[in-house]
């Protein structure tokens, strides 16, 4: 049995969207293969920061205050 991509898009618009989040990422592995040392060293490095964050020992800043101030500094506004 043959299917076309297109069909195959169709049948992924059905799907629930976490159902196309799931299936992005699947299909990105296959096309990219995450390396399993970095996945481990990244998921080791955010748990360090969270628990740093959680400390008190670092600052996080509001995702849109922080653009807002990229975009006036560098004149994109």
């Amino acid at each position: 049995m043959s299917i076309t991509i297109d069909e195959l898009v169709e049948q992924a618009k059905q799907l629930a969207p976490v159902e196309q989040a799931v299936l992005s990422e699947r299909i990105l592995e296959l096309v990219c293969p995450h390396d399993r040392e970095w996945k481990e060293a990244w998921a080791a490095e955010a748990k360090s920061r969270m628990e740093a964050y959680r400390r008190g020992e670092i600052e996080a800043y509001d995702f849109d205050e922080v653009m807002e101030e990229m975009r006036v500094k560098y004149g994109l506004k």
